[in-house]
């Protein structure tokens, strides 16, 4: 069986601290045929120096290129950057304060060619925090149709980009580049994807490394949280209207379900009224109607929002909203979630 080359693509931006490990976690892979993509997105660190050094002592140098943005432009400009470089059969994304297991790229590769997938995932463990859910996608099963969709609306895995291999010419033929300019860019990326991928397993032993400190990208949330957030939104809406197929009960239930987390967030980082009822009307106004398609039960009761006067729409949306968050942390505690 033939294996070929994967693409590792690492932007850079102040991982001074982790992009040794990193680098050595990718170059240390059992995987021969790799290349690693450095994006240096103009950090004002010194994590390419630090990247370097690393590079230079390591026997598998030669495997490495790094590419300089004359500007700082972003993750999602970054991770575009190294798509558009890359020359690989397959496609990895991995965060520069990251890490993975030494087997990850190799069984990873096994399982795309073994069953022909157009995504294999791997596990992943946070280090340093527990914020993130865990993984519950069962290993070794493939899934395709609904089923990628219903996974994703029961977060059995995840939208971040990395932990999972592509073919790469799925990436390229389907345009799945990354917005630019806005944060949250997994959220849109992957529920595109989702509807592009023909079938997707997850894969034991092929473990990735979520490193949560204190420098990274999250924190308090502002306005430009949530402008970015309302762009999504109509970024999904306008991909479900332009491609009425997909105009399915799964489908749409996930995108009325990615509103409501949306919401969620919004409304208890931020606590403001005023944010709140910016949000709602992006997601009054995306609302996707198709003749025949029954959405999930929660999903179906939100929905009635759309058949109120707008007032009492919002109302109804955010108390049942409130009132779901509420019953959820109770259980939380009572150790029955």
């Amino acid at each position: 069986m033939t294996r070929g080359k994967v693409s590792i693509i690492i932007p850079v931006f102040n991982a001074e601290k982790y992009i040794s490990q990193c680098l050595q976690s990718v170059l240390g892979q059992t995987y021969s045929d790799i290349e690693v993509i450095l994006i240096d997105d103009c950090s004002p660190d010194r994590s390419i120096p630090v990247a370097l050094n690393t590079i230079a002592t390591h026997p598998r140098k030669d495997a490495v290129r790094i590419i300089h943005h004359e500007r700082n432009q972003g993750q999602s400009c970054a991770r575009n950057t190294g798509i558009a470089a890359a020359t690989g059969e397959y496609i990895y994304f991995i965060d520069s304060d990251d890490y993975i297991a030494t087997d990850t790229i190799s069984l990873l590769v096994d399982a795309m060619q073994r069953h022909d997938i157009d995504m294999a995932i791997g596990g992943f463990t946070s280090v340093g925090d527990n914020r993130v859910p865990g993984f519950r996608l069962p290993f070794g099963k493939i899934i395709s149709g609904d089923e990628i969709f219903n996974s994703l609306y029961r977060e059995e895995w995840h939208v971040m980009p990395w932990n999972k291999l592509f073919k790469a010419d799925f990436i390229k033929r389907n345009k799945l580049y990354f917005e630019p300019g806005i944060i949250h860019e997994d959220d849109l990326w992957t529920f595109i994807l989702a509807t592009k991928a023909r079938s997707i397993m997850a894969v034991k032993g092929a473990d990735y490394f979520y490193v949560i400190h204190d420098d990274a990208t999250t924190g308090k949330t502002t306005m430009r949280h949530l402008n970015c957030r309302i762009k999504i939104i109509g970024l999904m809406h306008s991909h479900l209207t332009a491609n009425p197929q997909l105009q399915t009960p799964a489908v749409l239930s996930l995108f009325e379900h990615m509103k409501m987390l949306y919401m969620r967030n919004i409304h208890n980082k931020m606590r403001n009224s005023q944010c709140d009822r910016q949000l709602y009307d992006a997601i009054r106004r995306n609302h996707v109607s198709s003749s025949g398609v029954k959405l999930y039960p929660t999903e179906r009761f939100l929905s009635l929002n759309y058949k109120l006067p707008h007032r009492l729409g919002y109302w109804l949306y955010l108390g049942t909203i409130i009132a779901m968050y509420k019953i959820m942390m109770l259980k939380y505690r009572l150790g029955i979630a």
